[in-house]
């Protein structure tokens, strides 16, 4: 063996015997610091979760706390048409329909065939008095699902603003064929009767 073998050779050795030492201390018992950290920290809440905190607060009549709610939840999710849907709908109740108009035509960028945001933002339009929108509106909401009474009874609202009263009855009229027990529709039909 040369020198330069054998100074290897002792090299690993020692090395050898350092990582035998070293492996002797672990405390076989204690968790590594890195893993007590991560136990420590809480997981991130869902959207759902979220969400569900954003609904008691504004069902508690905490509106302020509601917007702030779901304005977190859009800045964390801005791709969630639910979180805009919500806020838009905190911020009509507030009056502030400029601000809700755009978060519900955000939402139907991200999903256009969500009948209740079309139906939320033509009810929008009907109280903004820009009724040819929200006649668009409706009918979009229609070609979605013609099956959900509110619409047509929204739909018929709004034939009633316009002086449009047989349009109106015949939608009345269709809410009731979907829900029989729809009570709003049936005084609405009989005060135009």
């Amino acid at each position: 063996m040369t020198v330069f073998q054998l100074i290897l050779l002792a090299a690993a050795a020692f090395f050898a015997y350092q990582v035998y030492i070293h492996i002797q201390n672990i405390d076989e018992d204690a968790e590594p610091i890195h893993m007590q950290e991560l136990e420590e920290i809480a997981p991130e809440p869902t959207l759902d979760e979220l969400i569900e905190e954003a609904d008691q607060a504004y069902m508690d009549g905490e509106i302020e706390e509601a917007q702030r709610r779901l304005e977190h939840i859009v800045e964390r999710f801005p791709d969630a048409a639910e979180g805009l849907n919500k806020l838009a709908f905190v911020l009509a109740k507030q009056d502030k329909m400029e601000e809700a108009r755009r978060l519900y035509e955000a939402s139907l960028r991200i999903d256009n065939q969500d009948d209740m945001t079309h139906n939320a933002l033509a009810t929008l339009f009907v109280r903004l008095e820009r009724f040819e929108e929200a006649k668009e509106h409706y009918e979009k909401a229609l070609e979605i699902d013609a099956e959900y009474e509110v619409t047509w009874f929204n739909y018929a609202n709004l034939m009633v603003r316009q002086n449009r009263v047989s349009e109106a009855k015949e939608m009345y009229q269709k809410a009731l064929a979907i829900n029989p027990e729809f009570e709003e529709a049936k005084v609405e039909l009989e005060r135009l009767a």
